[in-house]
């Protein structure tokens, strides 16, 4: 115990020595240390308001996707309520025709292998006729270069 007394007589003397034992320059640092935690409090709190700020903004935009995802909803239930939509139905589904047109029922094997061939045809013509851009950038260069 008086090990430690004699570090604050020591303290206090080396102080006084300075002229920073005054009570007006302990008062200032007071002062200081109380301006210091008060900045760092508004610190934290406008951090903290700023991430609540971010988290808002995010709900606020969730609730627009899902405002949206439901508008499509009510417009898509709409659109299955029409004549129209029924009209359509009632050809895909039931092989029905309006009056004066002819309904012929191809069948699903056939129709499929027409699809087939089709894409088959389409892939073909791709690679003769089109070529990539990045190929055509290519051959570009080279003619450039080498002045075919």
């Amino acid at each position: 115990m008086e090990f430690i007394q004699n570090k604050i007589n020591q303290i206090k003397k080396l102080l006084q020595e300075k002229g920073l034992y005054d009570v007006r320059v302990l008062a200032l640092v007071g002062v200081g240390v109380i301006a210091i935690s008060v900045f760092w409090n508004g610190a934290n709190i406008v951090q903290q308001n700023y991430e609540l700020a971010q988290k808002v903004e995010a709900i606020e935009q969730e609730n627009e996707i899902l405002r949206l995802e439901n508008q499509n909803k009510e417009l898509r239930n709409e659109y299955l309520a029409t004549d129209e939509f029924a009209e359509i139905t009632a050809r895909r589904i039931h092989g029905k025709a309006s009056p004066g047109e002819r309904v012929y029922i191809v069948p699903k094997d056939v129709a499929l292998d027409a699809l087939s061939e089709d894409a088959e045809e389409d892939e073909g013509q791709l690679t003769q006729h089109e070529k990539p851009a990045w190929q055509k950038n290519l051959e570009s260069w080279v003619n450039i270069y080498f002045g075919s």
